[in-house]
């Protein structure tokens, strides 16, 4: 297996997804992706049977991308298609990560819109979560909105603006000068629920797969500005800053406020993408300092595996493809 890395992408020339033996520090990384499409800064990727989302953040693209995997061992994955976009789904505005849950739905946190749009695997938006439309029966939102914004009147949103939903059922915004400053980031499902970093809110908040009711959250005084969410053996782990923590899943989605464990106390330099290798060894990518370091299943350092990356990394996956 290889750890497959997004980049932050723009003026840098990594609009791709590399893969790294690190067992080999001595190789040079691959390109995963064919040329076609285009994208510019990708984010959350990846596989749901024999197919590979990526999420495209660049606003002049806002775009879901899909590659077919067959027969991937003997040649390069197909050139792929535009699932959703921005033009297709207008809640689409910035995506940043993507999840899925077991009755064929994507869910798509985009950044500028703040709001987790549900969608099929075929890229069409579902119906607003019934929560939603039974609150507010005049709505007008966004289309697909599962998770709606506290602030409906955002900068690139269209006039009649959706309504606000109060934090923390709606994701909360930080607004300076008429723009977006931070905003909805990871999601994640485990079991019936669907959970979101709230990064203006401090909380990672989890939702009812069934209607998109709030059920509870997690926060503390200690975690701050939460981006990245993984899951590994039932637990929950945070990226937040310079540190992560953890929630054991097994004990179900928190009700009301929930503090987390602390995993890795501090020392992060803008942690971003998370992973775990086969052997229960925990990787963490850090934007600033372009490295990927590993941890062994208890949260102590091991060390620097990845170093000197030519841009800023976003999410990282070991994928056996």
């Amino acid at each position: 297996m290889k750890l497959y890395i997004s980049f932050h992408g723009g003026k840098h020339a990594l609009n791709n997804i590399h893969g790294y033996d690190l067992s080999d520090p001595s190789a040079k990384s691959t390109k995963l992706l064919p040329d076609i499409p285009e994208r510019q800064e990708l984010r959350g990727f990846a596989v749901q049977g024999s197919k590979l989302y990526v999420v495209d953040a660049y606003k002049k693209l806002n775009q879901l991308l899909a590659y077919d995997l067959s027969g991937l061992k003997k040649s390069p994955p197909a050139n792929g298609s535009v699932l959703a976009s921005g033009e297709t789904i207008n809640s689409v505005f910035h995506p940043f990560d993507l999840a899925f849950d077991g009755n064929g739905n994507i869910y798509l946190s985009s950044q500028d819109s703040n709001v987790v749009t549900r969608m099929t695997l075929q890229g069409t938006a579902q119906h607003v979560a019934s929560y939603l439309t039974g609150q507010y029966p005049n709505g007008g939102f966004l289309s697909g909105t599962f998770i709606a914004s506290d602030t409906g009147k955002l900068d690139g949103i269209s006039s009649p603006y959706p309504p606000n939903v109060p934090s923390r059922q709606g994701l909360s915004v930080s607004v300076t000068d008429g723009e977006v400053q931070n905003s909805v980031r990871g999601v994640l499902v485990n079991g019936d629920y669907l959970y979101v970093a709230d990064e203006v809110a401090n909380s990672v908040n989890a939702y009812n797969l069934s209607d998109g009711s709030l059920i509870g959250y997690l926060a503390s005084d200690s975690m701050s500005s939460p981006v990245h969410l993984k899951a590994n053996n039932n637990q929950l782990y945070i990226g937040a800053g310079s540190s992560i923590f953890s929630y054991d899943l097994s004990n179900g989605a928190p009700e009301g406020e929930v503090a987390p464990d602390v995993f890795i106390d501090g020392g992060l330099h803008h942690a971003s993408g998370m992973a775990f290798d086969s052997l229960g060894n925990f990787y963490v990518a850090q934007r600033k300092k372009k490295n990927v370091l590993q941890y062994d299943s208890s949260g102590t350092l091991i060390g620097e595996v990845l170093t000197g990356l030519n841009d800023n990394p976003e999410f990282i996956e070991f994928l056996d493809i």
